[in-house]
């Protein structure tokens, strides 16, 4: 990072992607937990090249993702929820959707939630793993991913090492600081995982704190060293 910048970086993330990835084609974003496709959108305005898949498990924006499918060629949407292993998981549904993840909350969290009004419900639906769902649809390159599924991100990657060695070069992730669900990955735990595929941690963003001044969670680009040498 510059001298001249903060710690955590000002800049728009987006743009940041972009020029890190200026001058290799980009023919594959992934984008884990979609939601309607809001970040999806921003995705394919820095890579205009790029065919977007979209992983959105919850009923709630299977309707919003086939209308956007429908207006926009490049998106392909994936009502699965991603994982390190295939078949029928439980996805724990929340009254806040941003919260609804495969992990339950911790102790602290679920006081929070239950202060609040919230609640939540069990769906099964149908996990895969980035490397299996590949192998199903003709191995397409995938060279960016992001990824926002609460506190499940180094499930789903430990699911994509063989898409990590072949094509991925950059990843922007949601990253917890401090535990928010039970066995829920942190960063310095993804980014343990992801140095053994050749990326470094790049940059913060949108950092967020808990109620008691520690931090909570924000947003990181992992770069691969490829984009850095």
């Amino acid at each position: 990072m510059p001298s001249d910048t903060n710690l955590v970086s000002l800049a728009d993330n987006y743009n940041v992607m972009r020029k890190l990835m200026q001058g290799r084609p980009v023919r594959g974003v992934l984008d884990a937990g979609a939601s309607d496709g809001r970040v999806t959108r921003k995705l394919l305005k820095a890579f205009p090249t790029a065919q977007a898949y979209l992983f959105e498990a919850h009923p709630k924006y299977r309707e919003a993702l086939k209308n956007y499918a429908a207006d926009d060629s490049r998106v392909n949407p994936q009502f699965e929820v991603l994982s390190d292993k295939c078949g029928e998981q439980a996805l724990i549904i929340c009254s806040d959707t941003g919260k609804t993840s495969l992990l339950p909350f911790n102790e602290q969290t679920a006081r929070d939630s239950q202060a609040a009004g919230e609640h939540t419900s069990l769906l099964p639906v149908p996990a895969t793993t980035i490397d299996d769902w590949r192998r199903r649809h003709d191995m397409p390159p995938i060279e960016v991913m992001k990824f926002d599924i609460q506190a499940g991100e180094l499930i789903a990657l430990r699911g994509a090492t063989e898409t990590l060695r072949a094509s991925t070069r950059l990843i922007y992730s949601e990253v917890f600081f401090n535990p928010m669900y039970q066995n829920g990955a942190l960063l310095g735990s993804i980014d343990l995982f992801l140095r053994d595929f050749g990326f470094v941690l790049y940059d913060l963003f949108k950092i967020k704190y808990a109620r008691n001044g520690a931090l909570s969670y924000g947003n990181a680009i992992f770069a691969h060293k490829e984009l850095l040498s």
